[in-house]
């Protein structure tokens, strides 16, 4: 807990100790996947440990890449521990190939990003850059 208030952590020192912005804290607990603990009579919300360790599950998890719907769903599987993991195994695996899927996108943008490097190989000016006009051609 935070040293100075015993009853808990101001979205100040969430901030400190995550590195996240007030306004994604904000959001996130807008989204329902955060709550602070109470308000107090100075009408401050407070958040406990538990609010923490939820807002590091969630950035790991946007480290990832991962959607704030892949985020809620592992919320909910992890709020039932007695169930089957293959839920979580199956969100993992169905991200995975999202995840191969924009590799395979990014190699694409990437060949004809050097195609189009290519096409520009000499010194010239603006108005006779090929880059660009191959950019506003409609072939």
């Amino acid at each position: 807990m935070n040293p100075n208030s015993a009853a808990g952590y101001l979205i100040k020192d969430l901030v400190q100790k995550t590195g996240l912005s007030a306004d994604t804290i904000r959001f996130y607990e807008k989204k329902q996947l955060i709550q602070p603990s109470f308000r107090g009579a100075n009408n401050y919300r407070y958040y406990n440990d538990d609010a923490l360790r939820r807002l590091v599950f969630i950035q790991r998890c946007r480290a990832l890449d991962m959607t704030l719907k892949e985020i809620q769903r592992l919320i909910e599987l992890e709020q039932n521990p007695e169930q089957d993991c293959r839920a979580v195994n199956d969100l993992i695996d169905e991200h995975l190939q999202h995840v191969r899927n924009r590799i395979a996108e990014l190699h694409k943008f990437e060949a004809q990003l050097l195609q189009l490097r290519q096409s520009c190989t000499s010194q010239s000016t603006v108005d006779d850059c090929q880059i660009l006009k191959q950019l506003e051609s409609f072939n």
